[in-house]
């Protein structure tokens, strides 16, 4: 998996989350606090894996859980065409 676009796709916060933004097409999605931290790891050059290693550091919650909301949230970002094999 490697994400699409991904020197122009941003992660900016914003009050309820943040916001990731694709600066070359102008599509953007906004994201709760954890699909935030996931998606800044996959930006940062991590996998999925990273992905809920960061969010279970930053968030009280379980990797079983965790590793289900990157799942879905990789799953989103590859429907809106930011995630590609």
């Amino acid at each position: 998996m490697k994400l699409r676009n991904r020197p122009y796709l941003t992660v900016t916060e914003t009050e309820y989350g943040a916001v990731l933004l694709d600066t070359k097409t102008g599509e953007y999605w906004q994201m709760n606090p954890s699909a935030a931290t996931a998606a800044q790891a996959l930006l940062d050059g991590g996998d999925a894996d990273d992905a809920v290693r960061r969010v279970t550091d930053h968030f009280e919650v379980d990797t079983e859980r965790a590793a289900n909301d990157v799942r879905a949230l990789i799953e989103a970002m590859w429907s809106a065409g930011v995630v590609q094999e």
